[in-house]
């Protein structure tokens, strides 16, 4: 009997080794489903937190502040286009001191060697005349010709006036400025600046 017992955990002692390694690396290399919840769950987890979504705004649009004024202005003898709206004369209208904060822009019609330009007389006891002139745009070689300036006399109170300036040149573009000449404030003399001037016309 004693020899069977010792046969027997000989040929046992073998299994039970064999079996004790192989649930001891089963349950190493096989975490249990705890552990897979608890490793996914540490990897997803996220460290920002939104705390309210945003939402889209159309892009702002760029203003300048700055309104249109309704006459353009210009510096030295430079062509004028556009011009905006002009007085409406009346038989009532009252007479306004000139201004010379603003250059308007000179209604023109050209002939062959002359122009006859409209424009609205504010009238204004300081208004002593007007002058106009024409300036070529056709420059030459050597001394420019002068036109020189045309004296006209103010119309009796405001209202649309008309003059002809002459001795053009034919087929020469020209630009037409007409001035007013006013008393002082002061009462010392006279000043005159430009009121009017025209885009550039030519004549036939």
């Amino acid at each position: 009997m004693r020899h069977h017992r010792r046969w027997l955990l000989l040929l046992i002692a073998p299994l039970l080794l064999l079996t004790g390694c192989s649930m001891l690396t089963g349950s190493a290399a096989t975490p249990g489903p705890g552990a897979n919840g608890a490793a996914g769950q540490a990897g997803a987890a996220n460290p920002w937190q939104v705390v309210a979504r945003g939402s889209a705004t159309p892009t702002p649009t760029v203003t300048s502040g700055v309104p249109p004024y309704p006459f353009p202005t210009a510096t030295g003898f430079l062509p004028i286009t556009g011009g905006g709206t002009r007085p409406t004369p009346s038989p009532t209208c009252a007479p306004d001191t000139v201004h010379f904060s603003q250059i308007k822009s000179l209604s023109v019609s050209a002939g062959p060697t002359s122009a006859t330009v409209t424009w609205y007389n504010v009238g204004g006891y300081n208004l002593v005349g007007y002058r106009l002139t024409a300036i070529s745009q056709d420059l030459k070689t050597g001394k420019q010709r002068d036109v020189g300036w045309k004296e006209i006399k103010p119309g009796a109170g405001c209202g649309t006036m008309t003059a002809t300036i002459s001795g053009l040149d034919r087929k020469t573009n020209y630009v037409l400025s007409l001035d007013a000449v006013v008393e002082r404030r002061s009462g010392d003399g006279t000043h005159a600046g430009t009121l009017y001037r025209s885009p550039v016309v030519q004549t036939k």
